[in-house]
């Protein structure tokens, strides 16, 4: 009879594992799905993701930068941002207990690439994996939240304990859509509004209006398209740009009265300057992002 139990009780442990091992098996990896490079082992194994958010993580003096995706977990990380987080030197990584994230059950994985920027949902930790990716799908419950953006070496030459300053990088400067009157370029102070974020788009790609003289105050052109719109009555003055009726841009060289939506002012041109560069015949306004 005892034999019998124990039989029955190895099977069921078998039986267990056996279990155990498919349902490990039938997770993803760290590499399902990553855009990769395998050309230089010196370098993140996976590709920044495109128009990631950008950050530094800064472990005394030496600055890693990094990626992070458009996962749930990435965006709630960096909500917090600016954080400290108290990070150790370990064989394969730098790691540290972490406050819990959420995240989505399909984006939990085994294993890594080097150079990933994980986060263990099992303690949960914040990890910089730089080795031993070949050998890691034994490790399970991770979740990616982007890469490094520098060679692997500047990471793995750290030693013991630190607490590491992550932060937004913010130190490219952004794009500005800047306007030329013909030839002529002119300083732009910009709305912050859904109409010009539209016209940013229209610019990427170099954008020319043909405008025409209207009213001895005025040069009128169309865009091409209609833009969003939020018009209110408004008094202009020399050097307002506005859209009007949606689709066409306004630059004034004098003052109205009507509905438009506020688009920008020059900043650099007297009312004297503007009627000499708008007022002596039809302009071309070319609009670029640089």
């Amino acid at each position: 009879m005892k034999q019998t139990a124990s039989l029955l009780l190895a099977v069921l442990m078998l039986l267990s594992a056996c279990l155990s091992a498919l349902a490990d098996t039938g997770r993803r990896t760290a590499k399902d799905g990553a855009q990769m490079q395998t050309d230089d082992p010196a370098m993140p194994t996976r590709l920044p993701p495109e128009n990631g958010t950008k950050i530094l993580l800064h472990f005394g003096d030496t600055v890693i930068p990094g990626v992070l995706n458009d996962s749930e977990t990435a965006q709630a990380l960096i909500a917090r941002l600016p954080c400290t987080q108290r990070m150790s030197r370990y064989s394969h990584d730098f790691c540290g207990v972490t406050e819990n994230l959420p995240y989505h059950e399909e984006d939990v994985h085994n294993g890594w690439l080097n150079g990933d920027i994980d986060y263990a949902v099992d303690a949960p930790y914040f990890t910089i994996l730089f080795e031993d990716q070949d050998r890691s799908e034994s490790f399970g419950n991770q979740v990616n939240l982007g890469v490094i953006a520098c060679p692997l070496a500047e990471i793995a030459a750290l030693n013991g304990s630190y607490d590491v300053l992550i932060e937004l990088d913010e130190s490219e400067e952004k794009a500005v859509m800047q306007m030329k009157i013909n030839d002529t370029p002119v300083a732009v102070a910009w709305e912050d509004n859904e109409s010009v974020a539209a016209l940013q788009e229209l610019a990427q790609s170099g954008l020319r209006i043909e405008m025409s003289m209207y009213g001895g105050f005025e040069q009128v052109g169309s865009i091409g398209r209609r833009l969003p719109s939020d018009d209110v009555q408004t008094s202009t003055s020399s050097g307002d740009i506005v859209l009007y009726s949606g689709n066409q841009l306004v630059v004034f060289y004098g003052s109205n009265s009507w509905a438009y939506t506020r688009l920008g002012h020059i900043t650099d041109r007297t009312p004297e300057q503007m009627r000499e560069l708008l007022g002596n015949g039809d302009v071309s306004v070319a609009l670029a992002m640089q």
